[in-house]
């Protein structure tokens, strides 16, 4: 599927005009920053099922 005219594959960045560039920089930061916040929603709900599997298996907080 590499001759796909619909779907040519990714540009390289050194062909892109200035505003073309300043744009995929800004898709990219995007997608990193809710990258980040998927990431991090993961870690915290890791943690919190991690204590509370904990806290059940001691009794609880007593």
């Amino acid at each position: 599927m590499m001759n796909d005219p619909l779907n040519p594959g990714p540009i390289a960045p050194e062909h892109l005009s200035k505003e073309q560039s300043d744009l995929y920089r800004t898709r990219q930061r995007g997608r990193n920053k809710v990258l980040g916040i998927v990431l991090g929603a993961l870690a915290v709900l890791f943690f919190a099922i991690s204590i509370v599997k904990i806290a059940a298996q001691t009794g609880g907080a007593n």
